[in-house]
């Protein structure tokens, strides 16, 4: 009973772990270019060593939509999403776009979205919500 007790405490711990992984790794791949003057583009990628393409595909896709994205279109085979969110009060629109691609470790997840010109996006508040959808694409 104790042995069970140990390993079910391991994999909690490991489990805990991974997904720490995750954050961490994406909060520190991520970068952003330009200004609210020029646009700006901002992008992380992370590894998820436990899921497949597919399985991180079909998730991801689900959290976009989950998360107010409109996909615009998917291609599963070649690992790509395109999608946007309306911008309030304007008619533009914010795209963000998906690579997920097998890797030697696991499943890489590149995220890039794009703000216009005359658009306040600051970085906490995209890198909170890009690794906010990398762990619930972990998680599930």
């Amino acid at each position: 009973m104790i042995y069970r007790l140990a390993l079910a405490a391991g994999i909690a711990a490991l489990s805990g772990c991974a997904a720490l992984h995750s954050t961490n790794e994406c909060e520190a791949n991520f970068s952003s270019e330009g200004s609210i003057v020029t646009g700006k583009k901002f992008s992380t990628t992370s590894m998820l060593p436990s899921i497949s393409p597919n399985l991180a595909f079909q998730r991801l896709s689900a959290v976009m939509l989950e998360e107010g994205f409109h996909i615009e279109s998917s291609d599963p085979h070649r690992g790509l999403i395109s999608a946007y969110q309306d911008v309030n009060y304007s008619s533009k629109r914010a795209p963000l776009n998906a690579i997920v691609e097998a890797a030697s470790s696991g499943t890489k997840v590149t995220l890039v979205f794009v703000v216009a010109a005359g658009i306040y996006a600051p970085d906490i508040g995209a890198r909170g919500e890009f690794c906010k959808i990398i762990n619930a694409v972990n998680a599930n």
